[in-house]
């Protein structure tokens, strides 16, 4: 480890550590020409010209190119130089050359070394970063860590095998320390309006392989984030985007498998996530049996249908879905600021003699996907022009007036589709510039057209005792008109909230050592 100081008159102390030869340095040599003590080791200095233009060179034969050259950037930092190129050559030998713009009264504060752990430091007076490390770090393991442009940052290498990139400032946002996190509750504390957004690092090392303990320059606020949770948190590299199949399935799973633990609500609800839909087989017709299941998720969302609803021809229906009539595809309750998560649908009964009647699913985040490859002005328009869905019914035990403005298709920051709103029943009057209807209305029209003919549909009859359950901001569901003949059709039906069963699946996945990569939910989140 090469630590370099430099006080009035261009004075440097230098000290070299070599890695295999243990902690204690082996070479010290002070002023522009002094003689190192050392004979392994040899740097010389040079000031040319009125220009201060110095080269400078550094020798150890048994210091690695790589960690010579590392140290050859610490000495220009500390002396203001900007080196301007600089090569490894046979024996050793690294050098460079670059111009000094430093002032002859500036004070420097002394580099400082923990040679206990790997340790970045930086200059106070110049702000300019410095690097340190123990024999110990580098004998047992491959990571480094230093500091860049000039405390703003802190690099990782061989840490997870790759190069890791963390600002100053998103890790003084997630300090993990007890004056910053609360530790029962894991929630901030820290003011954000007391957290400077140019803030920088003064020094920062690696506890044990396990924490990065971190000092700030300006508030001198000292704390820690664990390294696990910077390599999960990692933003330096672009982010893998998450596909989805692009064909749909319908898997199932039995009732009692379901209810008999943890691991099965984990299995179903894994199901939902990777296909959108799950069908769980056996389970009783009482009236009960669908909210008890349900709840072993979460409390069952209440819209204004209650939170439980029949779905059954009635005279004089608050919903077309209450009829015999054809339904096309749609989402449920897209007029509200949060649709429904997860809907539920148990049948309770379905007679031999009901002709038709028979449900179709669609995963429209597919559809949606295959759209933007195919027609991707069409696809643009649909992302930016609002539609408008409401629901106004006023003859109704509890009257209703909801309208909601917003684009079919959402993207994130990565362009991925994060959600897709499609319920062409609960639309109402398109409200937008003048300039923007026709061209709307003309990507409307491919959209519909494309949902109508996608091949990727799954179809099914329910039959007493089975629950369909899927994703209503993924899936969306149609159904046949349906003929009675005497008979009963009879299905009961709740919803859950997204979030909540999104909660659910990460929380049971967690515990049960079986976490990964959640898809895309469609509730809008950017993750």
């Amino acid at each position: 480890m090469l630590i370099a100081e430099q006080e009035q008159n261009y004075k440097f102390y230098t000290m070299c550590m070599c890695l295999s030869q243990g902690t204690e340095p082996i070479a010290y040599f002070t002023g522009e020409g002094a003689q190192p003590k050392a004979k392994s080791v040899k740097v010389s200095r040079e000031v040319l010209g009125r220009r201060k233009s110095h080269s400078m060179a550094l020798t150890c034969k048994t210091c690695c190119p790589r960690l010579l050259n590392r140290c050859l950037n610490t000495i220009c930092s500390s002396s203001r130089l900007e080196p301007w190129g600089s090569k490894v050559t046979q024996g050793h030998k690294v050098a460079c050359r670059g111009i000094a713009s430093l002032s002859p009264q500036l004070k420097l504060q002394r580099w400082k070394v923990n040679k206990a752990d790997h340790v970045a430091t930086r200059n106070v007076a110049t702000m300019r970063p410095s690097v340190g490390s123990s024999p110990a770090e580098f004998a047992d393991s491959q990571t480094e860590i230093f500091l860049d442009n000039n405390g703003r940052e802190v690099v990782f290498q061989g840490l997870d095998s790759r190069e890791l990139r963390f600002h100053a400032v998103w890790l003084r946002y997630n300090c993990q320390c007890s004056d910053c996190i609360q530790p029962h509750s894991g929630q901030r504390l820290l003011e954000s309006c007391h957290i400077n957004s140019d803030t920088t690092i003064e020094t920062a090392y690696m506890n044990d392989r396990t924490e990065l303990h971190i000092k700030w320059a300006d508030s001198q606020h000292q704390g820690h984030v664990r390294l696990d949770f910077l390599q999960k948190h990692s933003y330096h590299e672009a982010r893998e985007l998450v596909s989805r199949d692009q064909e749909s399935r319908l898997p199932s799973i039995s009732y009692e498998e379901v209810i008999s633990g943890d691991k099965g609500l984990l299995r179903w609800l894994q199901h939902i996530n990777q296909d959108g839909m799950c069908l769980v087989k056996g389970a009783p017709t009482e009236m009960t049996t669908l909210m008890e299941l349900v709840e072993r998720v979460a409390p069952v969302q209440t819209t204004i249908y209650g939170k439980l609803f029949g779905v059954e021809s009635t005279p004089n229906p608050i919903n077309v879905a209450y009829t015999s009539v054809k339904l096309d595809y749609h989402m449920d309750l897209v007029y509200y600021e949060s649709p429904p998560g997860l809907q539920f649908l148990h049948c309770i009964r379905f007679d031999d003699c009901v002709v038709g009647g028979e449900n179709y699913m669609l995963n429209v985040l597919a559809v949606a996907e295959r759209f933007r490859q195919q027609h991707p002005a069409d696809f643009d328009i649909l992302t930016k022009v609002p539609a408008t869905f409401q629901k106004i019914h006023f003859a109704r035990a509890e009257p209703v007036m909801m309208k909601y403005q917003r684009p079919h298709i959402n993207l994130n920051h990565r362009k991925e589709i994060v959600n897709v709103i499609w319920s062409p029943q609960f639309e109402g009057p398109l409200s937008v510039h003048y300039d923007d209807v026709e061209p709307y209305y003309r990507a409307y029209h491919k959209f519909s057209q494309a949902i109508k003919n996608d091949k990727n549909k799954i179809q099914l009859r329910l039959n007493p005792g089975e629950i369909l359950s899927f994703n209503n901001r993924t899936i969306l569901h149609a159904r046949e008109s349906f003929q009675l003949n005497g008979g009963v059709r009879k299905l009961q039906g709740c919803y859950l909230n997204i979030d909540e069963y999104k909660s659910k699946l990460a929380v049971l996945a967690h515990l049960h050592g079986e976490e990964e990569q959640l898809k895309h939910v469609g509730n809008q989140c950017w993750f």
